[in-house]
């Protein structure tokens, strides 16, 4: 393996991150080896955002069904009539007519 860096560059993103770009000239092996690497890491990072995504959506789910059901439950509330006054006033609505 040559020790000898041609071109490195180091430079920081808006997130913290630092993306480097290296040249180096390596045996075929190291070289796939490294490149393994990176992937691996790529594709952890994607997998840990679609984790957080997946859970997001679940969680806005989750509570849209929970507010959905509160107003189920409130409209039932709001519509069962008072079931002993709302009966005697019937009945005295069907004896007056």
């Amino acid at each position: 393996m040559s020790d000898e860096v041609i071109e490195l560059i180091g430079t920081e993103t808006p997130t913290g991150s630092i993306r480097v770009r290296l040249d180096l000239e390596l045996p075929h092996e190291q070289a796939m080896q490294i490149l393994a690497t990176v992937h691996d890491y790529k594709d952890r990072k994607q997998k840990e955002e679609e984790a957080a995504r997946r859970r997001e959506e679940a969680e806005r789910r989750k509570a849209e069904a929970a507010a959905r059901k509160a107003a189920k439950a409130e409209a039932a509330k709001v519509k069962k009539p008072a079931p002993a006054k709302d009966a005697s006033t019937k009945g005295d609505a069907e004896k007056k007519a």
